[in-house]
């Protein structure tokens, strides 16, 4: 049986090559070394040269390997986890098909993936991992010819870290792809339900689901073809109810009670109001996300070997940046005391090095739902996310039920818009709210002098640029917060939503900007004093000028009286200005808040945990959602 096709480019999808193969001699035509660091590279537009090579090669499905090229299959989507598939499933035996059209020789490696931390570890600092040059050793194979191509079998199973194969052209060689192919006859039973949230995103939507369709549903030739339903939450109540002409897509018109209401109806409808399926899994994604196809096969071939012992294990996908899709923007996350830790952040999964290093298993305690594959035997009456709207749902449930951990695999991964210009001010709220709300039940729940420093250093770091309206909103946030759960389940969340609103800066087109002055500084390349330096500055009169950055830079005024903040996306900004008015306005609303925190948290979060099941269950979802 298939458990892996090799995959090419595809320009929907993907088209970055050397996520795919590499080419020795393309690298040497065109030699820039993928760096190890992360961000965006000064060498990036000769890679994309490098990239146009390998496209003159690719015609038709087939890519040409000249006489004494030799192209190695160490990629994010072609190598094979097999440390991971060797932990977690029961497959006794591995062939690689390669489907091929001239004389080769094929060599076969272990690749084991090395991280390190970068300095010292801190309490900031000590989940976040670097990689270095992998440790790599040829490996036996056995060779034989096939009618059209070669098989590449491996008799030892027993290796961590991925395996790989380098193909040396004798000739010029037409190379058509292949795939791993297992032997082993016991299988699971697999069925899923893909849970789709949106919110008048309607094009986005429908190509996913149309996707889905053609490609898998509709597909005589897909291996989950019968395996699959779609159930789509359309909280904008946009979508016309034949918009999929399906009757394995079910369309929900749903109230707006944000993401965490539109996941949550679709795991009520495909799971708990639907008795008698076989469903053995739900995969909660993103509307907006870019989703190929195989990528749902991938994870379903994995769960139908899956061990019985790690049968409620969940699967998550791994994130990449939409603009530059070959930048890793995170491979699991872990939570802790309202800090979340991104692991494998910004990873440019061109570098062999890179990909190795990814399988390396982090201490991650949740997977974001942009694509999340759960155990139906999560879905319960009485363990239902949290209705808080947007943000955090995902990363409370992932701790509630992250006792049998999250598997991630290379090649199992979306793409998703990424950048601070998503997220508008009032995103605060929720990110200050529902963090409290999220640690209340848990053992290492932040105490009050917890909360106050983690308060005092986002009000100091948005005091010094000039962001008081931030500010205000989490103030506004926290205040609710103590009012405690009676309140939270009396609150009407659409109305809340819209009030928020007045928290959003005003985006206006940069007239009299000059952004070629644009600064773009990143936090890791500042010295460690500069929060100190930049304090010091905003004590000192300041300089009548504007400081212009995007809203990718650390934002720090310095001296400059006014900072305008642009995104490039939407290609408009924002004016923050110092004022000691609203520093003074700021400093006495701090100190009521700090005065709440002391004297209400730990009795207010006792409340919160003490009710959490009640705002979780199926009875107060369904009043939530008007559904009865």
């Amino acid at each position: 049986m298939v458990i892996q096709k090799l995959l090419f480019p595809r320009e929907e999808v993907c088209n970055e090559w050397e996520m795919f193969l590499h080419s020795r001699e393309i690298k040497k035509q065109c030699p820039v070394k993928i760096t190890r660091r992360i961000f965006e590279r000064p060498e990036g537009a000769q890679l994309q040269q490098r990239n146009k090579l390998y496209e003159k090669r690719f015609k038709k499905g087939v890519f040409t390997i000249p006489k004494g090229d030799k192209v190695s299959l160490q990629s994010y989507f072609n190598a094979f986890s097999i440390g991971k598939w060797r932990k977690y499933t029961f497959i006794q035996d591995l062939t690689l098909h390669l489907k091929l059209d001239g004389k080769v020789n094929v060599k076969a490696f272990n690749a084991i993936g090395n991280t390190y931390h970068e300095g010292e570890p801190t309490d900031d600092t000590k989940d976040r991992y670097y990689f270095r040059k992998a440790t790599r050793r040829e490996i036996d194979i056995k060779v034989t010819k096939c009618k059209d191509g070669v098989n590449v079998t491996f008799p030892n199973l027993d290796y961590e870290g991925i395996l790989y194969v380098k193909i040396e052209a004798l000739g010029d060689v037409k190379f058509y792809g292949g795939e791993y192919i297992t032997n082993t006859a016991k299988q699971n039973d697999v069925n899923l339900a893909l849970c789709i949230c949106t919110f008048k995103r309607e094009e986005f939507v429908t190509r996913n689901v149309n996707q889905v369709i053609d490609g898998i549903i509709n597909n005589k030739k897909s291996v989950m073809k019968d395996n699959v339903e779609v159930f789509v939450s359309d909280n904008g109540q946009t979508l016309p109810a034949d918009t999929f002409k399906c009757d394995k897509v079910h369309l929900y018109p749903n109230r707006n009670v944000g993401g965490a209401g539109g996941f949550t109806r679709d795991m009520i409808e495909a799971v708990l109001y639907r008795k008698n399926n076989n469903l053995s899994h739900v995969i909660l994604m993103d509307d907006d996300i870019v989703l190929d196809a195989e990528v749902l096969e991938r994870n379903f071939l994995f769960l139908k070997f899956l061990r019985p012992y790690y049968s409620k294990a969940m699967i998550g996908g791994e994130l990449f940046e939409l603009d530059r899709r070959y930048l890793q923007f995170e491979a699991g996350a872990a939570y802790r005391q309202v800090v979340i830790q991104s692991f494998n952040q910004l990873w440019d999964m061109r570098n062999p090095d890179a990909v190795a290093a990814n399988e390396v298993e982090n201490p991650m305690n949740f997977n974001g739902w942009w694509y999340c594959c759960i155990p139906v035997s999560y879905v319960r009456e009485d363990n239902l996310p949290l209705p808080v709207f947007i943000h955090r749902d995902d990363v409370e449930y992932g701790m509630r039920n992250e006792e049998n951990g999250t598997i991630l695999l290379n090649g199992l991964s979306v793409w998703h818009p990424q950048g601070p210009g998503k997220a508008a001010v009032a995103m605060n709220y929720y990110d200050v709210r529902n963090d409290l709300i999220c640690m209340c039940d848990k053992k290492d729940a932040p105490t009050a002098y917890e909360v106050m420093n983690h308060i005092t250093r986002g009000v100091i770091g948005n005091m010094l640029r000039y962001r008081y309206q931030v500010i205000d909103c989490i103030f506004y946030a926290l205040r609710d917060y103590y009012k405690g759960p009676k309140y939270f389940m009396s609150l009407d969340p659409i109305d809340n939503h819209k009030e928020l609103a007045r928290f959003n800066y005003d985006f206006t087109e940069p007239e009299g900007i000059d952004l070629s002055k644009m600064k773009d500084e990143k936090a890791k390349d500042l010295p460690g004093d500069i929060y100190i330096k930049s304090a010091l500055c905003w004590l000192l009169p300041s300089r009548n000028y504007t400081r212009i950055c995007s809203l990718e830079d650390v934002g720090l005024a310095y001296r400059a009286k006014h900072v305008y903040l642009y995104d490039e996306n939407r290609k408009a900004g924002f004016m923050t200005t110092k004022s000691y008015k609203e520093a003074f306005r700021i400093f006495k609303d701090y100190i009521k808040i700090m005065l709440l925190i002391a004297l209400k948290h730990e009795r207010v979060t006792k409340q919160w945990a003490k009710r959490k099941k009640e705002y979780t269950s199926l009875s107060y979802w369904e009043k939530y959602l008007e559904l009865k």
